[in-house]
């Protein structure tokens, strides 16, 4: 069996990325990907911009209907744009955790010594100790993405139940209309 040389391995780490073949596929199959919100590019703050406005009415409670939808409009745009950045970075660091997985695997099989000095030299070579790093930021990105979006799911929730019990609040005085009771 002909031995596998570092040079060899690096080149082979080409054949692991996937997210730009990911991207063309979607392209492909004519799926939309979301645009970067105007919110996003023009550096509003939602957060600020929803507590802000609260105080300005007096509560959540009193915000009329038509700011509610707007807000919830603008948090589920963030939402979606958060998701889809959030699947890149899953890809990344999956790509980057096989990449570094499949090195550690074929520069072990060409280290000389026991078993427990090639684990060891494994660790110390460059590309290794790169692909590791890589890995590492690339989940803490995965991490990242997904606490924020989860971050925005709870608010543009906190919004739907408000306009939810506003919709509710109207039938249930309908209902005591229609049953006469003109309260």
């Amino acid at each position: 069996m002909p031995e596998m040389t570092r040079q060899q391995i690096e080149q082979g780490i080409k054949s692991f990325e996937s997210r730009e073949a990911t991207k063309s596929k979607i392209a492909k199959a004519g799926l939309p990907v979301p645009p970067k919100p105007e919110d996003a590019v023009n550096g509003v703050d939602l957060f600020t911009e929803w507590e802000q406005m609260k105080r300005r009415y007096g509560g959540v409670a009193n915000v009329p209907f038509s700011e509610l939808g707007d807000f919830l409009d603008r948090w589920t745009t963030m939402i979606s744009y958060a998701r889809y950045c959030e699947a890149l970075a899953d890809i990344d660091q999956a790509t980057a955790r096989e990449i570094r997985d499949t090195i550690k695997k074929q520069l072990y099989t060409i280290q000389d010594g026991s078993r427990e000095l090639r684990d060891a030299a494994v660790h110390t070579e460059p590309v290794y100790v790169e692909w590791e790093q890589t890995y590492t930021q690339n989940l803490a990105t995965f991490i990242t993405f997904r606490a924020l979006r989860e971050g925005y799911e709870h608010r543009a929730n906190a919004i739907s139940r408000e306009i939810t019990r506003r919709g509710n609040d109207n039938l249930d005085t309908r209902r005591q209309i229609n049953r006469g009771n003109n309260a």
